[in-house]
């Protein structure tokens, strides 16, 4: 039965794949590649003698989780996708501001933070690197200043697209080293996957000039666990972290967890309200729900690494059980198809619009779906917030009499 699954996954996942390449449509290729190497291959790899105890006991739960979650994000993004966006093919508009003087802004805020640390530059690398429980918000201010410099480079490399201008090669590796000291993998990959989106939807590289910089950031994913591991005194190396790594691409695990957590606990229908209140710091505000993904790292302790989460499909399963897989997963899969359509009209659309568009889609078709919302809510009301402000000063500039008086 589980290698029936498993193969029905990857028989779905593969020309979704191939389609998403195709169309370039990368919101698709994202989702369909989680399908095959986060529910279909584990799946086939799954040995019931080597799994957790908790695995083996909520198996059939995981399966049609993985089936119901998989057919629902392809389902609702196939819905939506069928009506692209219009205006695909057109050039937009100039600029309407300077990004340059917000970027600095970002920058100099970016660099004071990291600065504060306690134990200072080096303190903050430590921290990130070993999942330190922190005291003071400075570190969520630091993060939040990374996923802002994040936007505002993209916005950069939009007004170098506009310019024939130089790259801003600095801005780009300064951001993705603030992410690889945070000890994020998965940061780190969305947001070098959200500058390399903006050239490749203006034609300044393809598809195969991105293997080489994939495979770098492949290499310092699988790096930064095994110097994780070091600090925290295993004596490992890269290829012995090689294969640890490749299993933290399943999100069976998580999903089994959600299902224990389920049985328990009992659904928490207000869970996501929960995980609207993730966004306040916790040193200020103490008495804020535990995220999900840390009551099920409390529930096993396993996982050291805080790599353990419930994933999108499993949060779901502890607020609603599989009725709630399928409603937020055809509304995921609805969200990822209107950001696929918009990257398909991204010249079309304004700097700023362009730059959200290719932030979100890796934060959610990756971040999101791996992690939940209750990982990802914090990145996402950074980017949301961040060009809100912006656009009200776009809209300012444009017509300075909506400004209130």
């Amino acid at each position: 039965m589980t290698l029936a699954v498993a193969l029905f996954l990857v028989t779905i996942a593969l020309p979704a794949m191939a389609f998403g390449v195709r169309h370039q449509r990368p919101a698709l290729l994202l989702l369909s590649a989680a399908i095959l190497v986060s529910h279909g291959l584990p799946l086939i790899s799954s040995d019931p003698m080597h799994g957790s105890a908790t695995m083996v006991a909520y198996q059939g739960e995981v399966m049609l989780m993985t089936v119901l979650a998989s057919l629902a994000w392809l389902l609702g993004y196939w819905i939506v996708a069928r009506q692209p966006l219009e205006g695909a093919g057109t050039i937009s508009r100039g600029w309407t501001f300077d990004p340059l003087a917000w970027h600095i802004a970002v920058l100099i805020g970016l660099v004071i933070s990291i600065g504060l640390a306690p134990g200072g530059p080096i303190g903050f690398a430590q921290a990130g690197f070993l999942r330190l429980p922190v005291e003071t918000p400075l570190f969520s201010v630091t993060y939040a200043f990374g996923c802002l410099g994040a936007l505002t480079t993209s916005l950069l490399c939009l007004r170098q697209l506009r310019n024939s201008g130089p790259s801003p090669w600095f801005s780009m590796v300064l951001i993705l080293a603030v992410f690889w000291l945070l000890g994020g993998r998965t940061q780190l990959a969305i947001t070098g996957l959200s500058f390399a989106l903006i050239y490749l939807a203006h034609g300044q590289i393809r598809l195969r000039r991105l293997i080489v910089p994939g495979a770098v950031v492949a290499v310092l994913a699988v790096q930064t666990l095994s110097f994780r591991l070091t600090l925290q005194g295993e004596e490992t190396d890269f290829f012995a972290s090689l294969p640890m790594t490749l299993s933290q691409m399943s999100l069976l695990e998580g999903y089994a967890l959600s299902a224990r957590y389920a049985a328990e606990i009992g659904f928490n229908p207000g869970q996501y309200w929960d995980v609207m209140q993730q966004v306040l710091p916790r040193a200020l505000f103490s008495e804020k729900p535990m995220q999900l993904s840390r009551e099920l790292r409390l529930m096993e302790a396993r996982d050291l690494l805080g790599g353990l989460t419930p994933g999108l499909a499993g949060e779901a399963f502890a607020a609603g059980g599989h009725v709630f897989v399928c409603v937020i997963g055809l509304l995921f899969g609805a969200v990822l198809a209107l950001l696929d359509n918009a990257y398909g009209a991204l010249r079309g659309l304004t700097p700023l619009s362009q730059a959200l568009v290719t932030a979100l889609i890796p934060l959610l078709a990756i971040f999101v779906l791996r992690g939940g919302f209750d990982t990802g809510i914090f990145r996402l009301a950074v980017i949301l917030f961040g060009g809100g402000v912006l656009a009200v000063f776009q809209s300012a500039i444009l017509d300075p009499a909506r400004l209130p008086r």
